[in-house]
């Protein structure tokens, strides 16, 4: 039970000294899991936090090793600490070693908790008596309600923390269908779309609609079928799109108990259910799409009910059952595919073929298939009628005007939609491989074998037809959202790949393919918003970077790109062959001596795949030819820490000394790669450099060329405002910027001579601001010279212009401002917009309240905090107006509240 100790039982002394060295080498992990590290001039540079954080944190895990002692847990798992140690080795390490520094650490946490509690014995652990003996009967007799509460209350969870990055993408396309449905009574969505009706919902532009080809009679209507907006109406009628989200978080939690129910009917076992129900629902992709409005959530769950309909067909073959009442049911739930989305088309008409073919093997086959047949046979017209009503053609693709497709799209399109790093649905839900071995082992069982080519027989078709086009990643959404629809039946071959483990290690690698599922899923919902979900195919997985700044995880993971599918092939079969190997290296270690416990088990199971997992980074560094270590992200990672901590222990673990804060700023010279994000107003406003989250601080800029020429702007954001901006000099000047506070990126921009002859550029940290010197915290997400001060904006309720900046209306902006010269005081002008409205402003203890006449200008005098290098200014506006309401030609449909310009100070 307690493995580590068991072979010096009798000797109590030698067993409490032992013990007494566990608890200290868990709090010691547990200090070192907080720390940073970064590589600086070839050496690597540490730093540890010193607050009473860090040292509760240190305490709590101490702890627990006694805890889980006194309980009779295995303390075996905590040999896993060694992994966390790893990065902090002295001298040169591998690359491999950093992996498990910064919130990677995390990982091996959740690996030991998830150990201790795999070897628990339940007789002396009170919890798991009280589960044993309270929740587990409570969950056997009812878990389908059970399955649905939880699923709810996940996807419930999720979606709160989630909300502020929510709608994106194409769910305010679909929403504004459902506003002209409920305000005008048709699918014109022009005039919604000029009207700005969905600004109450979404705070960006969407002036524009979304569509390719006019009606037949000249009308706009949406690309996106009118199926969702329809089914999300009633909702969005009674509490707007707040009532939409409900709504899918009800709808998914249903399909959840439904699979969860399907699954029990398949493999006729409880815990196999439960396991394929939590592989499906604990994934990144499920709990995303239960609560964006896109089709592809709701199409899963219907796809369900034609599930359903395939096993009840078999029931209701060996029972005789003739009833025909709810075959119209599942037709009818059928007939909506089509509508929800034209590719759901493909997978209604094989699940009908499907129904068809078990209905003639029962009783009364012609009475239940007309029933069945009944709703989809006049749905198909009235969709066929549909196309032909708008835009004079039967031909259901006609509003996609002709998207490109190709079979050759295909291979690279199903690698990309499994493995892919940005979308892939196996890269965040690795537990879903039990899955896809399911389904194989449904093929070979002679009693499941129908049922599993069944649902190959929906799979296989409908994963063609979405890879057959070149966006298979589904655009802006989280992973893998056109792999959604059929993410619900997975439940059944996940819970069969469950009955089917016969091995310890097998099952002990299931377990901890579900906890890495879960850590993953947890970590995109509770981490930034949930935006880490969001990706862009031009970039590396956004998570990959958060999980780890100092290791270059982003390039030792599988990642698709349009003509490089060849070296995609290889990178996900050196991670097959990796995971593959660990797994028979546990096939063949789980019966040794050593391994006999559960807990040694689980810890073992860890630690292959920990190996397993550098091992195939460092294959793949060294075939893309890096060195593996993410030098820029880890510098500016230790310099974030560095303005967060007020007693760091800064330490050069190369040669094992310390440093002092002073020492450390010169060793760090960075050097960004060139930023390969197009985007801009063309070619040459594509920026050269981007260095995301900068901590507030002064920094020189150094350009590298030998013959430097043309123009260069740096910035903090993608927007057309410059901090500084001028030819170069040959050989390139130093440009020195002073950030009063944190700033989203620096960003360089040049034109196409600066793009010629800049090699390089070099940041050199000349001071950080300490955190009790701080002005304000977050980040600045635009910044403006106006005169002889720059605006940082610290949020998007202000509208800068070169002049001056707008301030939302009924909204309240915070920015700070930070003048060349220290001063006294502020001046600033504020004018009115067109109808009556109020300002308040707050500096520090200072505040005013002006109430301002339509089209009034006002000059007003904020005091100046001189203390520090910027003042903390907040302005409300608690009125507004629209620019096109107050002119009929302006097409701008912002909601502005109060014109501010900064003032120039009156001279001497």
């Amino acid at each position: 039970m307690r493995d580590i100790l068991s072979p010096i039982r009798s000797r109590p002394a030698v067993r409490r000294s032992i013990l007494a060295c566990v608890i200290l080498c868990a709090a010691l992990g547990a200090w070192l899991s907080q720390g940073t590290i970064a590589a600086a001039d070839g050496v690597r540079v540490a730093l540890l936090p010193t607050s009473i954080r860090a040292v509760a944190m240190s305490i709590a895990a101490g702890a627990g090793v006694l805890v889980a002692w006194r309980v009779g847990a295995s303390l075996a798992p905590f040999w896993l600490v060694v992994l966390v140690a790893l990065p902090w080795l002295p001298g040169a390490t591998p690359a491999a070693f950093l992996v498990w520094s910064g919130p990677a650490a995390l990982l091996v946490w959740v690996a030991i908790a998830l150990s201790l509690a795999f070897s628990c014995g339940a007789s002396r652990a009170a919890g798991v008596r009280w589960v044993t003996s309270r929740l587990i009967p409570v969950i056997a007799s009812r878990p389908r309600l059970t399955a649905a509460l939880l699923a709810c209350s996940v996807n419930a969870i999720a979606a709160w923390y989630v909300a502020p990055s929510v709608p994106a993408g194409d769910e305010p396309h679909y929403l504004i269908i459902t506003q002209s449905l409920l305000n005008d009574g048709d699918l014109r969505i022009e005039n919604n779309h000029r009207r700005g009706d969905y600004r109450a919902y979404f705070a960006g532009d969407l002036s524009k609609p979304d569509y390719r080809r006019l009606g037949r009679n000249g009308e706009i209507y949406s690309i996106h079928a009118p199926g969702l907006p329809v089914l999300v109406a009633p909702a969005f009628a009674l509490a707007g799109y707040r009532g939409v989200v409900i709504f899918l978080v009800l709808l998914a939690s249903a399909g959840s108990a439904l699979s969860w129910h399907l699954a029990w009917l398949v493999a006729r076992r409880a815990d196999a259910a439960w396991f394929g129900w939590g592989a499906v629902t604990v994934s990144t992709t499920a709990i995303f799409h239960s609560f964006t409005v896109y089709p592809d959530g709701p199409g899963g769950v219907i796809v369900l009910t034609g599930i359903w309909a395939l096993v009840r067909a078999d029931d209701e073959a060996h029972s005789g059952d003739e009833r025909i009442g709810l075959w119209a049911a599942h037709g009818a739930a059928l007939a909506l595919l089509p509508w929800v989305h034209t590719r759901f088309a493909l997978v209604a008409g094989c699940l009908g073929a499907l129904i068809l073919l078990r209905l003639g093997a029962g009783r009364n086959p012609a009475g239940k298939a007309v029933a069945f047949l009944s709703v989809p046979a006049v749905s198909a017209l009235c969709w066929i009628g549909f196309f032909v009503s708008l835009y004079g053609t039967p031909d259901p693709s006609f509003p996609y005007a002709n998207e490109e497709g190709s079979a050759s799209f295909i291979p690279g399109g199903l690698a990309g939609l499994l493995f892919d790093q940005r979308f892939g649905l196996l890269a965040y839900a690795p537990v879903l491989v039990c899955a896809f071995a399911g389904l194989a082992a449904m093929v070979r069982h002679r009693a499941q074998r129908r049922v599993g080519l069944e649902l190959l027989f929906i799979l296989v078709p409908y994963l063609l037809a979405v890879t057959h086009f070149a966006m298979w990643w589904g655009g802006t959404s989280a992973p893998a959202r056109f792999f959604v629809p059929m993410l619900p039946m997975l439940t059944i071959p996940a819970a069969v790949a469950w009955t089917a483990m016969r091995h310890r290690a097998t099952r002990a690698s299931a377990v901890a393919a579900l906890a890495m599922t879960a850590f993953i899923s947890a970590s995109l919902v509770f981490v930034n918003e949930g935006q880490l979900a969001y990706n862009n195919r031009q970039f590396y997985g956004l998570w990959l970077e958060w999980l780890n700044r100092t290791a270059d995880l982003p390039r030792g993971l599988p990642a698709w790109w349009r003509g490089r599918e060849t070296a995609f092939y290889g990178e996900i079969a050196v991670w097959v062959v990796a995971v593959g190997l660990a797994w028979m290296v546990l096939r063949r270690l789980e019966r040794s001596p050593w391994l006999c416990s559960r807990g040694a088990l689980a810890t073992a199971t860890g630690a292959a795949y920990a190996i397993a997992g550098m091992s195939a980074v460092t294959a793949l560094w060294t075939l893309a030819g890096v060195r593996g270590n993410a030098d820029t992200p880890g510098q500016f990672e230790l310099l974030r820490r560095l303005g967060s901590e007020r007693r760091p222990l800064l330490w050069q673990l190369t040669a094992m000394h310390r440093l002092a804060p002073p020492d450390l700023l010169p060793m760090l010279r960075i050097t960004p790669p060139v930023s390969t994000t197009p985007g801009g107003a063309g070619q040459n406003d594509w920026p050269l450099y981007q260095i995301p989250a900068v901590p507030a601080g002064r920094y020189r800029l150094q350009p590298v060329g030998e013959r430097a020429s043309g123009w260069l702007m740096v910035g903090i954001g993608r927007d057309p405002f410059s901090l500084v901006s001028g030819p170069l000099t040959s050989p390139p000047g130093a440009i020195v910027l002073d950030f009063p506070v944190d700033v989203r990126a620096i960003v360089v921009r040049g034109d196409e001579q600066a793009r010629r002859s800049i090699s390089g550029i070099t940041i050199e940290p000349l001071s950080i601001t300490p955190p009790g010197a701080r002005i304000a915290p977050g980040s600045a997400i635009h910044a403006v010279r106006y005169g002889q001060a720059t605006a940082y904006f610290l949020d998007d309720r202000s509208f800068p212009e070169p002049e001056a900046f707008w301030v939302g209306g009924a909204r309240t902006s915070a920015l700070v401002i930070q003048p060349d010269v220290p001063r006294a005081s502020l001046s600033l002008m504020l004018r009115n917009g067109p109808v009556a409205n109020r300002a308040q402003l707050r500096a520090g203890t200072w505040a005013v309240d002006i109430p301002l006449a339509p089209g009034e200008e006002r000059p007003i005098s904020v005091p100046a905090d001189r203390t520090r290098h910027g003042t903390l200014l907040a302005i409300t506006a608690t009125g507004g107006f629209r620019p096109m309401d107050a002119d009929v030609k302006s097409r701008d449909t912002r909601f502005l509240g109060v014109w501010v310009r900064l003032s120039e100070p009156p001279s001497n």
